[in-house]
């Protein structure tokens, strides 16, 4: 019954409900990042390990919270020597050659990477 009322809307009548929905939504976002921001370190471990035990429970698939005042892990040697080929139009130009699409362009960084010797990669990353 529900369903066939709905049907017999059209959607120019629907759309104050849209608008409304939208809002709210949108409102509820606000607020969680409010929340969000105001927890300590600490709560966001015991959120985390809350969260964790209902995952392993089979009653949640919830990620973990980040911390948004933990400091950053830092590069890896790898992404280091992508920057370093990024920053030089030269090495762009020898290892990319022409290719404009990203993911082949990661296909030829990642093959140059396993090419090279670890004393070159010391020296590229460094």
């Amino acid at each position: 019954m529900v369903i066939l009322a709905l049907l017999l809307f059209d959607t120019h009548s629907l759309q104050p409900y849209k608008q409304r929905s939208l809002v709210l939504k949108q409102a509820r976002e606000r607020e969680n990042e409010a929340y969000l921001r105001s927890l300590s370190p600490e709560d966001i471990k015991r959120e985390n390990a809350f969260r964790t035990a209902q995952r392993k429970a089979g009653r949640s698939r919830k990620s973990n919270l980040k911390d948004p005042n933990a400091p950053k892990k830092p590069l890896s040697a790898y992404f280091m020597f992508l920057q370093h080929i990024r920053s030089d139009p030269f090495l762009v130009r020898e290892i990319f050659g022409d290719e404009q699409e990203t993911t082949k362009q990661s296909v030829l960084a990642a093959a140059k990477w396993r090419s090279m010797t670890d004393d070159e990669r010391k020296v590229s990353a460094g």
